[in-house]
């Protein structure tokens, strides 16, 4: 696994813990994660990408945390939305944001054990089935989807997220309806490894994640892409939720990932256009 700290500061993503107090509690660190976290679209571009340096305190301060207080569950889930971020919308370059993965991944691996342990915090523990989840689905894209398939990650991302839902059926605005929406629509469907895709679910997972939350930017956006995926007799309807997307403004508490999603939008809605004739 490459090394961030190795890789420096350079790459804006070094996580050595220097800067934090030695003696400072998990709760006092997980506060400083929030700080920093709440800082993380300060210096971005405009485009859906930040400036490096508060995700890295973020990063810092979580793991930190995650050492003072292994069992607790807030800064593993929270540390993995973190390496999300730094990945998605402030990494510099592929390895850097493969390097990210990869320490997503282990530390989505090293946080499983907890999630079998009785009396968890519901909320904390979908958020930590959630987050995984997402770490797995980052590794499936770099790997390809007939690759996740085979190695068993499209199921993992499959039931982290069931586990999210039967949890909390509202984290994360729809995440969980969210993920199960996308691998419906986009994995193949390989008997004994994912008999559980089937496209015509797709479709209802998206309708629960825009109940849940009817104005979230990614909740309408991926209704667009699921129906151009599953549904082409819609195409109209998507394209026009694509049109709606890309004049909308990004919301004050996501600005990057709004940022981010709307040119995503705009990008797919100009290649939908292409394609029509005359395009």
């Amino acid at each position: 696994m490459l090394s961030l700290v190795a890789r420096g500061l350079r790459i804006g993503l070094a996580l050595s813990l220097v800067g934090l107090p030695a003696a400072a509690g998990a709760k006092d660190l997980v506060a400083q994660g929030d700080a920093a976290w709440a800082r993380r679209a300060e210096g971005h571009d405009g485009e859906g990408r930040a400036a490096p340096g508060p995700i890295v305190d973020a990063i810092r301060a979580y793991e930190a945390a995650v050492a003072a207080a292994p069992d607790a569950l807030e800064p593993r889930w929270k540390l993995l939305r973190a390496f999300h971020f730094a990945a998605d919308f402030a990494s510099r370059g592929r390895d850097e944001e493969h390097a990210i993965l990869d320490r997503a991944t282990a530390a989505a691996e090293g946080a499983r054990p907890l999630l079998e342990r009785p009396g968890a915090s519901t909320r904390d523990a979908a958020a930590l089935h959630f987050w995984s989840a997402v770490a797995w689905a980052a590794w499936a894209q770099r790997h390809g989807l007939i690759g996740a398939v085979r190695e068993g990650v499209a199921g993992r991302v499959h039931d982290d997220a069931l586990a999210a839902l039967e949890l909390d059926p509202a984290v994360e605005k729809g995440g969980a309806h969210r993920m199960l929406a996308r691998l419906h629509a986009t994995l193949p469907r390989v008997p004994l490894l994912s008999g559980w895709v089937a496209r015509d679910q797709a479709i209802p997972e998206m309708e629960r994640a825009l109940a849940i939350a009817p104005d979230h930017l990614g909740n309408r956006v991926l209704w667009a892409l699921t129906l151009l995926d599953v549904a082409p007799m819609r195409r109209a309807e998507a394209l026009a939720a694509l049109e709606t997307a890309s004049a909308a403004e990004p919301s004050d508490e996501a600005i990057v990932e709004d940022l981010a999603i709307r040119k995503t939008a705009r990008e797919r809605l100009a290649e939908e256009r292409a394609r029509e004739p005359g395009g």
